[in-house]
């Protein structure tokens, strides 16, 4: 049989090993809960690490959003969605641009000149939702649906062979999640 002291001995110690998992857990949940706005903020953020709000990553815009220093109206691969997310972190309320200027402002994609490119390959290398498509020492494309004009296919070529252009207001490429367009005009 276990003598008395030995029984004592593992009920002491499974009531301190209890009590430090209790102190453990109590420590990890408090540290989580303490998480910083710019952390909020960041996994708000689609993290294509894209810069196209002017920021070198989507950490770097969060911190500017934490600090005060910038809008939230700045993540264009994020959209609507991100921007309405971003603000109720932030406790205000979404910058808004008029509907008529989103609805027909022209949508920005890059292009390759095919004549010029030696398909290099550093192009889709950088590009971070994998919207070019082509195999080495070939000329690349790439797809418009996919591209969010992040612009570091541009930074990153070699033969300066791909520029931004804006899309040709078409049906297949119109903004089609609009909710409402306000009409003023005329005397009421």
């Amino acid at each position: 049989m276990i003598a008395a002291d030995e029984l004592k001995f593992v009920l002491y110690l499974a009531l301190s090993l209890f009590v430090l998992g209790l102190l453990l857990s109590c420590l990890a949940r408090a540290s989580f809960k303490e998480e910083g706005l710019a952390a909020k903020l960041e996994r708000a953020l689609p993290g294509a690490q894209c810069a196209q709000c002017g920021y070198p990553g989507c950490s770097a815009y969060a911190q500017a959003l934490a600090n005060g220093e910038t809008t939230c109206d700045k993540c264009t691969p994020g959209g609507e969605d991100t921007i309405k997310e971003l603000a109720a972190i932030l406790n205000i309320d979404p910058p808004t641009k008029a509907d008529e200027e989103s609805l027909f402002a022209p949508r920005q994609v890059a292009y390759i000149h095919q004549s010029l490119c030696t398909g290099c390959h550093r192009c889709a290398r950088h590009c971070p939702v994998d919207a070019i498509v082509g195999n080495i020492k070939q000329p690349h494309e790439i797809l418009s649906e996919e591209c969010i004009a992040c612009g570091d296919c541009v930074k990153q070529c070699p033969e300066n062979c791909i520029e931004m252009i804006s899309m040709p207001l078409e049906l297949k490429n119109f903004n089609w999640n609009i909710k409402s367009i306000r009409i003023t005009g005329g005397n009421s």
